[in-house]
């Protein structure tokens, strides 16, 4: 068998410079160690991958940064395994993920060596959540607002957080490859899912309980589409 093939995007220099030294270190194929979204989905689309190390917010490429980016590698690379490396570690953020079907998360906070038993557990097929992951999850499952989100399926979930980033039906086809009235049944099934009469409704609580996935929004601001 041959060396786990692996990708990292970061954009932050020294953080990336991390993650290269430490997975060549332990006998990763390290394929490439780029610094923005675009760049990965270049490499990825030159190289068979196994495995991506992502930051979740790279605002500096705001049209496939968090959320839409994470669309775009599952839709274009289903069999590539995404580990997600983040300061971002609050437990709406952390569960959104998981629920979306993310395979590995780790917390910037973390050690260094929960990256690579993460990267080798994927490369493994397994999933894997650094402790501190463990723990937002954990909180997730337990608060009312949270909760309700674990009634949806992966592509619901999917669907929802593309929703809560501000993309229109349209938008949400377009990313994902989708037609759009199967995009539109979705996102009806994911509201009535989730207990609400309508989008509108869904917007009013995420608002109200500050749930957003676009970590790179300016001021936060959760914009409906």
């Amino acid at each position: 068998m041959g060396k786990t093939r692996i990708a990292v995007v970061d954009d932050h220099p020294l953080v990336l410079c991390g993650l290269q030294k430490t997975l060549e270190s332990a006998d990763f194929e390290l394929l490439g160690a780029v610094t923005s979204p675009a760049q990965l989905l270049k490499l990825l689309s030159d190289e068979p991958c196994d495995v991506v190390v992502t930051d979740y917010s790279m605002p500096g490429d705001r049209a496939l940064d968090g959320w839409r980016f994470l669309a775009s590698v599952s839709s274009q690379f289903p069999q590539t395994r995404v580990l997600v490396y983040t300061e971002f570690d609050d437990p709406f953020l952390v569960g959104s993920l998981v629920q979306r079907g993310v395979a590995g998360i780790v917390s910037k906070r973390d050690e260094m060596q929960e990256v690579l038993a993460a990267a080798r557990s994927l490369a493994q097929g397994e999933r894997y959540l650094s402790p501190i992951a463990r723990a937002s999850l954990e909180r997730f499952g337990e608060l009312p607002q949270y909760k309700r989100f674990m009634a949806l399926t992966r592509r619901q979930m999917e669907v929802t957080g593309l929703m809560l980033c501000g993309l229109t039906v349209c938008e949400t086809a377009r990313l994902l490859d989708r037609r759009v009235n199967t995009i539109s049944a979705q996102r009806t099934e994911a509201c009535r899912r989730l207990g609400f009469s309508g989008e509108w409704e869904m917007y009013r609580f995420a608002v109200g309980h500050g749930l957003w996935l676009d970590r790179s929004a300016a001021g936060n601001e959760l914009r409906p589409a």
